[in-house]
């Protein structure tokens, strides 16, 4: 009757509540932390057309007066114009920088969508555990309230001292306290996920929803993906950057004198004799090699991480299928003591025992069910499933 009731009141529950997935969609879809990533994208786009814009030319105006000795005097004028002209391979690095700049900037988004969904289920999952230790708490209420019913009644028929009378008012009274600490951790977890959301309104959220693993074909971890492209734009950014010439000038040129006119057209090209960009090679080489170890580093690790939630996942269920087999003979035995104490074959203390093992039982399978549901949000994070 227990098990009913607290099924029923579960479901009651979860029919008015907002269920997770249009709940994450929504905040989502309102956060300002991703809006910002837009942004993001939005300036890395200009930043790549920074690099590719072309160069502004320059223009020289010049006026001569010519005075020779014993001639009229007569005058003159010179214009040139100069366009930096950008060197074929320098603008086809330059167009691979800023398309590596704009493909990090996605990665950003990508990474900071993924770490939204991750802790935005985390604190879900602990919501959830505080609501469903809140119900369970109600329900150890009714036990103790029924057992305190049966107290009353064979107090009153003289098979129990007053004092077993007021030691199961205690244990009563005691669980009422227990109900109010549990409501008032759930309302803390449950305005945590409001406030890492920057939810702007309170919705009652459904707390049945459960997290299952999902099989990707290959593992795409954000991180280690935001990494390599961190790594790509560094190289080529190091690529522009090493690059020894990257400018001539196309210069041409109109005089005009009193007795010729003259027209000029040639290139200003640098010399490369002491800057030849050799430190930023190296630079160039150790950043690239830096990159190399993190990623390296970083795959080690979730390759341990799935291993070892692998091997958790498997243990919880193992232990969840241990106190389910547990919890189905201590209702029966409840029931049986239940009956027991109604007719005074059974004392208290054995009834509050088996009441007290029977709660424990199941706030394990409450734990077990959190943790199974942190277990799955990680593998998702690490895997990559929330990248989209």
């Amino acid at each position: 009757m227990i098990k009913i009731l607290s099924t029923i009141i579960l479901l009651n529950l979860s029919l008015f509540g907002q269920n997770f997935d249009a709940f994450l969609k929504e905040a989502i879809k309102n956060s300002t932390y991703l809006k910002s990533s837009d942004l993001s994208i939005s300036q890395a786009k200009q930043q790549g057309d920074i690099l590719t814009r072309y160069e502004n030319p320059s223009l020289e105006l010049e006026y001569s007066n010519f005075s020779p000795q014993g001639g009229d005097a007569d005058s003159g004028y010179r214009l040139s114009y100069t366009q930096p002209l950008r060197l074929w391979g320098v603008g086809n690095d330059k167009i691979k920088l800023s398309d590596a700049i704009i493909k990090s900037a996605n990665m950003q988004k990508t990474l900071n969508l993924a770490e939204f969904t991750r802790t935005t289920s985390l604190l879900y999952s602990i919501y959830a555990h505080d609501k469903k230790y809140l119900l369970l708490s109600n329900e150890q209420l009714n036990i103790a309230k029924r057992i305190y019913e049966i107290s009353k009644e064979r107090y009153k028929a003289g098979t129990i001292s007053r004092g077993e009378l007021l030691q199961s008012s205690i244990d009563y009274k005691m669980i009422e306290i227990k109900i109010q600490e549990a409501k008032l951790k759930a309302n803390e977890s449950y305005f945590s996920l409001l406030e890492y959301t920057k939810s702007t309104k309170e919705v009652e959220i459904d707390f049945t929803h459960s997290f299952s693993k999902i099989q990707m074909k290959n593992i795409n971890n954000p991180e280690l993906l935001y990494l390599k492209k961190q790594k790509n734009k560094s190289l080529a950014n190091a690529k522009v950057n090493s690059n020894k010439l990257e400018f001539i000038n196309i210069v041409g040129e109109y005089e005009k004198e009193p007795e010729q006119n003259i027209f000029r057209l040639g290139a200003s090209i640098p010399l490369v004799i002491f800057n030849t960009k050799s430190q930023e090679k190296r630079i160039a080489k150790l950043q690239s090699d830096k990159f190399d170890l993190q990623a390296q580093n970083k795959s080690q690790r979730l390759k341990i991480e799935l291993s070892k939630l692998t091997k958790k996942e498997n243990l919880l269920l193992l232990l969840k299928t241990q106190n389910q087999n547990t919890l189905k003979l201590q209702l029966e035995v409840l029931k049986m003591f239940e009956q027991g104490y109604k007719i005074a074959n059974v004392n208290l203390l054995e009834l509050q025992y088996i009441q007290n093992k029977l709660i424990k039982t199941k706030e394990n399978l409450i734990n077990i069910e959190s943790s199974l549901n942190e277990n799955a949000i990680w593998h998702n994070y690490i895997t990559g499933v929330y990248n989209d």
